[in-house]
């Protein structure tokens, strides 16, 4: 009897101990796996498709990027709009602010304060329109001068724009309307001499 008590007491242990080991391997003792999450990219961010100005200074001292397109081709008299994108290229920047200005034959006719901007987000592009004149045919530059807060430190630095002006391409001419085929037309001198025939010819003399 006393073996069979201690035969059922040594099974009864080792149902237990494989019960702990089973709960020692179970998922929830796994270290969770984390999930990366991809930041969604806002289109109107995106100045992919534009040109970066030209810096006074190389490299630029500020930690800003300029960039500009065109609306349409410029021609000579035509009202032009040129978008500006500044793109803060860093999370120090404080504030951005700025002036714009045509060089002679490139009037200014709107848009030549930037407005100040605190804060801005880095990598966010900061918008702003300007509207030029080109007076006559050449290559003509748009001044951008900004001014930056970084750090405590205030930066200046100056940037162009290229605008080439050219006369505006005239108006193709029409196409001139084809001549009408000879067959079955009648001109002019031969439509008189169809109605008016003239006097009969003489009869032949066959009297005699």
């Amino acid at each position: 009897m006393l073996s069979r008590n201690l035969a059922l007491s040594v099974a009864a242990a080792a149902v237990l101990a494989g019960c702990g080991a089973h709960s020692d391997s179970s998922p929830t003792s796994q270290t969770p796996v984390k999930t990366i999450t991809r930041k969604a990219v806002n289109p109107a961010d995106d100045t992919s498709h534009m040109v970066a100005a030209v810096a006074a200074s190389k490299p630029s001292t500020l930690p800003v990027q300029l960039k500009f397109d065109l609306h349409d081709r410029p021609d000579i008299g035509q009202p032009l709009e040129v978008d500006l994108a500044i793109v803060p290229m860093s999370a120090s920047v404080d504030r951005v602010v700025g002036n714009l200005e045509g060089e002679d034959g490139l009037e200014l006719l709107d848009g030549g304060q930037i407005a100040p901007t605190d804060h801005p987000t880095e990598g966010v592009p900061i918008r702003h329109s300007v509207k030029v004149l080109p007076k006559r045919e050449g290559m003509f530059t748009l001044h951008a001068v900004l001014t930056v807060d970084a750090g405590g430190q205030a930066s200046t630095g100056s940037y162009s724009v290229p605008v080439i002006a050219a006369a505006k391409a005239p108006a193709a001419p029409d196409k001139p309307q084809g001549s009408p085929k000879a067959t079955g037309a009648i001109g002019p001198a031969a439509s008189a001499q169809v109605t008016n025939p003239g006097p009969p010819a003489p009869a032949a003399a066959a009297a005699q």
